[in-house]
């Protein structure tokens, strides 16, 4: 599924309590042909697999608790298969799991659902936000821990370029390192000055991470998370296509 340009539909959060239907229908307008999911809307997997026909979206990825992936196993990925998808992404890590200890038995769940996921011709994923970027013992970070103690064969990253820049770390320059073990891109911009901006208007180096997500063919998915968000991400799809 190369070169597919998704939208993370929490962006439009607000919009989609009102009318789900209505706004997915909307998504392709904005500059889009595929999504990440992060809730099913109450829909069943044939509602959904008509709304994805109808608007010729795909279904790039599913954001999915640790907890509630590890105690619904067998019902969330026969949905995701249902309507398409084989990527699943851990979306982040409650709090208790983040020191050393936590870190490492979050690898090692982590690890044990990703060898389920591969032995089952699916895909999983770990979604970063900051606080895996805080050091914790001996100089390292949780992220350190994540990728050290998990087998890059059985769990990918997606990366979000905005929680790493906020995390005191560079995108460009931790995607260029970690190459090997990313699979995805939330993009979502960052600026220095603390703005909510639509992509390419902040200080991300897009020019260096887009080329390199394509032709390495990783889904590239925009997320926005303020204001006038229908805007911001139509905003940043124009920017993205453009590069």
């Amino acid at each position: 599924m190369p070169n597919v340009l998704a939208l993370q539909l929490h962006s439009l959060r607000d919009e989609i309590a009102g009318d789900p239907e209505a706004i997915i229908r909307r998504v392709p307008s904005l500059g889009f042909d595929g999504v990440e999911t992060a809730g099913t809307y109450g829909w069943s997997a044939d509602h959904w697999r008509g709304v994805l026909a109808e608007t010729k979206l795909q279904v790039v990825g599913a954001h999915i608790g640790l907890e509630q992936l590890e105690s619904e196993w067998k019902t969330q990925t026969e949905f995701q298969r249902a309507i398409g998808n084989r990527r699943l992404i851990v979306s982040s890590l409650p709090k208790d799991f983040q020191t050393i200890e936590g870190y490492s038995e979050a690898a090692r769940r982590l690890g044990s659902l990703g060898r389920r996921a591969k032995s089952e011709g699916l895909a999983l994923f770990y979604h970063n936000h900051a606080y895996e970027f805080s050091p914790v013992a001996d100089g390292r970070c949780g992220m350190d821990i994540l990728l050290a103690e998990t087998d890059p064969s059985a769990l990918g990253v997606e990366v979000d370029t905005y929680w790493v820049e906020r995390g005191g770390a560079n995108s460009r320059d931790f995607i260029l390192r970690n190459a090997g073990r990313i699979g995805m891109i939330h993009a979502k911009e960052f600026c220095r000055d603390g703005r909510d901006v639509p992509v390419g208007q902040g200080d991300v180096d897009w020019r260096t991470i887009i080329p390199l997500a394509r032709n390495r063919g990783w889904p590239i998915v925009v997320e926005y998370e303020a204001d006038n968000a229908l805007a911001a991400v139509a905003a940043s799809s124009r920017y993205l296509l453009g590069i």
